[in-house]
């Protein structure tokens, strides 16, 4: 059982850290510096990439606890 937990949390923050630099990268490559960007929109962007991050590491997670109840 232990182990079971374990490996939910190993994926779990695999598939958040994974998530994350992606979203960072993507954003990286569409900010122009040209075009300021209102400290709010900076915000939001950066709750949203934690959010949808989270969810990213969650949905990993099951998907592995679901795929070891497989065997």
């Amino acid at each position: 059982m232990l182990g079971l937990i374990v490996g939910c949390l190993k994926w779990a923050a695999v598939g958040f850290v994974v998530a994350f630099v992606l979203m960072k990268l993507y954003e990286g490559s569409h900010i122009h510096d040209d075009v300021p960007r209102p400290e709010f929109k900076v915000r939001q962007s950066r709750r949203a990439v934690l959010v949808l991050s989270t969810f990213a590491g969650m949905l990993s997670a099951l998907v592995w606890l679901l795929v070891q109840t497989w065997d």
